[in-house]
């Protein structure tokens, strides 16, 4: 059991925590290493010199003894008590290690929607990094290939290690990285140990305080039959959250407004409040069984559990034709490239056109409708997921040279979805707008400011504190239901040769098979909205179905927009289909639910697929131990075969062309393609061979040195291999038909059509993106007290990159253009990380309990990104690909002394592409189909984390994140007039108290 204050011996020091911390044992190196050691061993063992040493170094030590010691470059993470990552989350504990950056989002294809906790994790500025749970493939049941770290409670876990070179016997996958999550074990502990720990956290905006419990206990026995162990770790923990959100909408171009110049004017401003709850679960059961020395037995049983819900309220301001916005008191302001600042902005909604004198047949327009849309929205999102992991092995020396090992896994993964929205619009008659270049302000005006031309509207009520000012607006759903499961095998063999160059050669060989059920679906529609044109005024909605809301201290206070306006009750969303039949059967508007298009058994929404996977190896551990420096290392050679399988639907779109016209008397339909529907299985394999090469060398005593070259694959997730197909037809661009309609045909329209073949930026055929990637590092072990430095460099050339292709091409004597995800794209990424550790040992008491942690990551890549295009049309050349960053950096400084502990850690990033075209990004005004990169600009954020140990059996811990409270703030890219404001999160600080008790 381990001890904040117990005393090592310095000589064994790192092989006790190693021990004490349940951290699995790693290669122990060449012998040159091991008499390196033992002579150290030797000569302070007879000074008998002790530290103390306590938990955060503990934990930082155990870390550098794993690094070192590695046969490949690892970077880990190692808890310094029970249960207690240095962070609240797993992701959050990662964005520490070199070279690992973590997003903010719920979702980086959706931007307008922040995370309660840290979520996406990249490794070297990729996001395909594979996840394992004791070396073992985990995945979650979200179409990806990878488990979401932020579903497993961090306090399960004993350790993590992210991997950033493989070797032959890992299992493939991972162009980044493999991020390993290590569970303690029986045989970890001496004897009976025991520890729980109680938490409370609360959100300094949510104002709500939760709860979070933990429990381990673990022992061993010795019997007759051998020895046996068992450990049983529980978890569960609630969290809430609020996300105050204000965005600004694209900007396009006017040359309308001023002479001779063109300005640009913004569509809109939204502003939102997002309610998080999370509530995560977990239980995880461990046996171990050893009959003899030499063999030793283990079943493991895993189970993770993340519930997620969010509540949205949100009002925006999204104005129906931008190009029709007028500043009705001439007060618009614009900045120096031309784009609008502040101004109140108007627009005409719609005209009113009336046959006065009855003929039937001239009509006198007779009144206008001026304003500025406004709307509110309602939401509820709910996510369940579970992953549970079966595991049962064993290790086995079956001779004195020769080891086996055998392991058999089940994995089991469910996450379903409901996702639900209803809106409000109203029309109030103005708003008036200000810092546009940065974060906005709005006001709302419900004063009239255009005269009618003859006769009148009926005047629509446009105070927003009325509830007759409001009209049903959108509604829309996005169910899903994921299942996923796998079974895998492997068996492992090394033959260890004595005074030999080669110490050991290994073989092994895994198989697998996987299976996921990816059901998922969407539509949106609209009752009421200005883009409608008909039906003014608008009928208002039911004055039961509303309900006021205010916002409460915005962005604690900080932004200047509405705080107060009516919602549809939240309430509703829980009987969606009932609601909206209810509004669609009592009011006349325009579109309700597609209740055929989200439903989830409808094969369309369909995404099966089947994989397995055989795997062999071999690999031989080498050491030169005579060399001036001595040099040990790996080479081996995986190879792969894969075979999957895809169930979908190949879609023939209606398409029809119509000639002549009614008003001649010769309008006719000519069908160019019918509706059908047909299976579409698709069957791929492909094999791979993965070379690796592993180096280490002692430059001195306290100096290492590596090279590793490999190469990895990244099989596409499953998303991407959807079996969809749709075809349609229609005119070239351009093509009008003249002559007698009578004359045309199918036959005679062939050199005029054109057919579109899309697959929805999915591809069942699509095979692993390759990287051919290498390293070289150094580590400094400058003391031998924790003081250690290092410097790695590192490129990845990347081939087979997952890349939109188009292409046209002449089929049966028609003109077709075919678009899917294709393996044509290249990459390349290379990089520095550098880092330090240093401990003030040599200062005077109290200064002695010192310590410093800082690292820092350089990242160049030429990633082939997203294709982008500006609201005036005009493209944007090389983007880079999502989520890097070019610069990020950790500095951490802690304080440990007479049983009080403290840390204070500093996170820092650089700008990143978030996503192109996202949602509330994109958009079709003026011809133009625009789709805008949104970028996260520079955040860092503090935290802070201290504690005292009470007895050395008790102790308090107190956390706080976001203490600055830092702010993350996106921006669009508009080309010309440069990087604009796109949204502001103001998220919570979050505080945490805690007791642990340990026996």
């Amino acid at each position: 059991m381990y001890n904040n204050k117990k005393t090592f011996v310095r000589s064994r020091l790192s092989h006790y925590i190693r021990v004490a911390s349940g951290v699995s044992l790693m290669a122990l190196g060449s012998v040159a290493w091991a008499q390196e050691e033992a002579k150290d061993e030797s000569n302070e063992t007879e000074s008998m010199e002790e530290v103390t040493v306590t938990g955060q170094r503990a934990s930082i030590l155990s870390a550098q003894d794993i690094k070192r010691d590695a046969s490949q470059i690892v970077d880990s993470i190692v808890a310094s008590d029970i249960g207690k990552l240095p962070d609240r989350s797993i992701t959050e504990a990662l964005q520490r290690v070199p070279g690992v950056t973590v997003t903010r989002y719920d979702n980086m294809g959706d931007p307008e929607h922040f995370a309660g906790e840290g979520a996406g994790v990249a490794v070297r500025g990729l996001s395909q990094v594979r996840s394992e749970l004791n070396g073992r493939d985990v995945f979650a049941a979200n179409g990806g290939r990878s488990l979401s770290f932020d579903d497993v409670p961090a306090e399960l876990m004993a350790g993590v290690d992210t991997y950033k070179s493989p070797t032959a016997d890992m299992i493939e996958g991972g162009l980044g990285g493999v991020v390993n999550l290590r569970t303690r074990m029986p045989f970890d502990s001496d004897g009976q140990l025991f520890s729980a720990t109680v938490k409370g956290n609360y959100g300094d905006q949510i104002k709500e305080t939760n709860g979070e419990y933990s429990a381990l206990f673990s022992d061993r026995w010795d019997t007759g039959i051998g020895e046996f162990g068992v450990l049983v770790n529980l978890s569960t923990s609630d969290l809430s959250s609020r996300a105050d959100n204000i965005y600004t909408r694209a900007f396009f171009p006017r040359d309308d407004v001023q002479e001779d110049s063109t300005v640009w004017v913004p569509r809109g401003v939204d502003w939102r409040r997002n309610d998080y709850q999370r509530e995560r679960d977990g239980q995880y059961l461990a046996l171990q069984w050893a009959p003899n020395d030499a063999m030793e037995v283990y079943a493991t049983a895993f189970r993770s559990k993340h519930e997620q819900r969010w509540d949205e309220a949100a009002f925006f301001n999204d104005a129906l034709d931008v190009y029709s916005i007028a500043s009705p008191n001439n007060d618009w302001v614009f900045d120096d490239n031309g784009a609008l600042v502040s101004g109140t902005l108007t627009g005409k909604i719609n005209e009113s056109w009336v046959d006065l004198d009855g003929d039937g047949v001239n009509e006198t327009k007779t009144g206008e409708w001026w304003g500025m849309p406004f709307g509110t929205s309602t939401r509820y999102s709910q996510n369940v997921s579970e992953t549970t992991d079966f595991s049962l092995g064993m290790n086995w020396q079956a001779t004195e040279r020769l080891s086996i090992k055998a392991d058999l896994q089940r994995v089991e993964s469910e996450s379903a979805t409901e996702d639900y929205t209803l809106g409000l619009v109203a029309l109030p008659s103005s708003v008036s707008v200000g810092n546009l270049n940065g974060k906005p302000s709005l006001g709302i005006s419900s004063a009239q400011v255009s005269d009618e031309v003859i006769g009148v509207f009926d005047q629509h009520e446009t105070d927003l504190a009325n509830p007759a000012a409001y009209s049903y607006g959108q509604m829309m759903s996005m169910p899903s239901d994921n299942k996923g499961d796998s079974t895998s095998a492997r068996l492992d063999l090394e033959y260890e040769f004595e005074n030999s160059l080669i110490r050991s050669v290994q073989a092994g060989a895994r198989y697998s098979e996987k299976s996921a059920t990816n059901r998922s679906a969407n539509h949106w529609s609209a009752r009421y909205q200005p883009w409608t044109n008909w039906l003014y005024p608008f009928p208002g909605a039911a004055e039961s179905d509303l309900v006021e809301f205010s916002f409460n201290d915005f962005q604690r206070g900080n932004t200047d927009v509405p705080l107060t306006a009516y919602l549809l009750d939240p309430a509703l969303l829980r009987d969606f289909r009932g609601t909206t039949d209810r509004i669609v059967a009592n009011s006349a508007g325009c579109c309700g639910p597609d209740w055929n298009a989200l439903d989830l058994s409808n094969p369309a929404n369909l995404n099966s697929q089947e994989e397995t996977t055989q795997a062999v190896y071999a690999k031989v551990n080498f050491a030169f131990d005579d060399l001036a420096m001595p040099v040990d290392g790996n080479l081996g050679l995986r190879y792969i075969h894969t075979e999957n399988t895809a169930q979908g639907r190949f879609n023939m779109q209606q398409s029809t062309i119509t000639v002549g016209s009614e008003e001649e008397g010769n309008s006719r339909t000519i069908v160019v393609l019918p509706a059908q529907t047909y299976d579409f299985p698709a069957k791929n394999d492909y094999d791979h061979l993965l070379p690796s090469l592993n180096l280490r060398m002692a430059a001195s005593e306290d100096v290492v040195v590596r090279f590793a070259a490999s190469k990895a694959i990244w099989r596409p997730e499953f998303w991407r291999m959807k079996a969809y197909l749709n075809l349609s037809a229609g005119l070239k661009d351009g093509v009008t038909l003249d002559g007698n309609p009578d004359d045309i045909t199918l036959e005679s329209l062939q050199d005029k059509l054109q057919f579109n073949l899309s697959s929805n930026d999915t591809n069942p055929f699509l095979e692993p993106m390759l990287a051919n990637q290498y390293d070289l590092s150094t580590e400094w072990y400058f003391d031998e007290n924790g003081g250690m430095a290092h410097l790695s460099i590192f490129r990845k050339d990347i081939s087979d990159y997952f890349t939109t292709v188009v292409e046209n091409a002449e089929v049966e004597g028609f003109d077709t253009v075919s678009t899917w995800v294709g393996n044509d794209g290249e990459a390349r990424i290379q990089g520095a990380e550098i880092g330090v550790t240093k401990f003030f040992d040599f200062l005077p008491e109290p200064w002695n309990g010192f310590g410093v942690q800082a690292n820092y990551t350089y990242i160049d890549s030429s990633l082939e990104g997203p294709q982008g295009t500006n609201t005036d049309g005009s493209g944007y050349g090389d983007l880079p690909a999502e989520g890097i960053s070019q610069n990020a950096y950790n500095l951490v400084g802690m304080y440990e002394k007479h049983g009080f502990y403290t840390r204070l850690a500093w996170n820092w990033r650089s700008e990143y592409l978030v996503a192109v075209g996202a949602n509330g990004w994109n958009g079709s005004n003026n011809n133009v189909n625009w789709r805008l990169p949104v970028y996260n600009d520079d955040y860092g954020q503090l935290d802070l984390s201290m504690g005292y140990n009470i007895t050395d059996n008790i102790s308090v811990n107190f956390e706080a994140a976001n203490l600055t409270r830092e702010e993350t703030v996106g921006l669009m890219d508009q080309g010309e007039i440069g990087k604009r404001h796109a949204y502001t999160y103001s998220q919570d600080v979050r505080y945490a108290a805690s007791v642990r008790i340990t026996f």
